[in-house]
């Protein structure tokens, strides 16, 4: 299968495409040190980087969670529908979003820090309503509304995956999580529970985006987190629609 992926030089994109170069034909696109060097804002450079492939994973775009309007509007809302639409008229079959908890982030940021804590008792599923909790949540909810309206309309395939918090490090547990989660006033030990609900593994994301490949699903949104015990995200979309459950979590 020949796939192309934007953003493969970022922190998930550089071991995403190292998997699944295993076994299908990737095609890397990036700003630069890619197959192809192409900016997502770039509707023509889009068309022709997507030409030939079967599916997209597109992870590109700016990752900040309190990413300014001008971020938002032009890489990610701006980017993302050039993806789309350069996909629909390469005749793409299949589109894969990575989407983010931050659609529904809200819910996190009115209950946390309890909402780490082992029996809080809230799981967010796939069917809750959108609450973004910044600009970059409002993106993500516009890719996967987007994401259903070229497939109903086109009869694209596209999957949206809730990303939780994947690392570079690859461990929930490195001395890097004491800077993460800045948009939230949690103390250290605080971030530590955090990420123990909310990681999931390189190799669990991979797996993930394999079962996709696998299984023709006109329009699907699955949660990306791992079998962690605390976690307040609903896995169980994953498995039904998918077949995926993750091999990795912190128990």
């Amino acid at each position: 299968m020949k796939l192309a992926v934007t953003g493969s030089g970022g922190t998930i994109g550089k071991r995403l495409c190292a998997d699944l170069a295993v076994d299908h034909n990737v095609v890397r696109i990036d700003l630069r040190d890619a197959d192809i060097n192409a900016d997502v804002r770039d509707f023509e450079a889009m068309r022709a980087a997507l030409a030939g492939c079967e599916t997209v994973i597109h992870l590109a775009g700016s990752v900040a969670v309190d990413a300014s309007w001008e971020d938002v509007y032009g890489t990610n809302i701006g980017g993302t529908y050039n993806v789309y639409e350069a996909a629909r008229q390469n005749g793409l079959r299949r589109i894969i979003f990575a989407s983010s908890n931050h659609a529904v982030g809200m819910n996190e940021v009115e209950n946390a820090p309890q909402i780490y804590e082992a029996g809080f008792g809230r799981v967010i599923g796939t069917e809750d309503p959108y609450r973004p909790d910044g600009l970059y949540g409002v993106w993500k909810a516009f890719g996967e509304v987007l994401g259903r309206y070229y497939s109903d309309q086109y009869g694209m395939q596209v999957a949206c995956v809730r990303i939780g918090s994947i690392t570079g490090a690859d461990d929930p547990t490195h001395e890097t999580v004491r800077e993460s989660s800045g948009w939230l006033n949690l103390s250290e030990e605080q971030k530590f529970k955090r990420y123990a609900a909310t990681w999931m593994s390189q190799r669990d994301f991979a797996r993930l985006v394999r079962a996709i490949l696998s299984r023709d699903v006109p329009f699907a949104m699955v949660y990306g987190v791992g079998d962690n015990a605390t976690r307040f995200w609903d896995l169980e979309a994953g498995r039904a629609i998918y077949g995926f459950w993750p091999l990795d979590g912190v128990r």
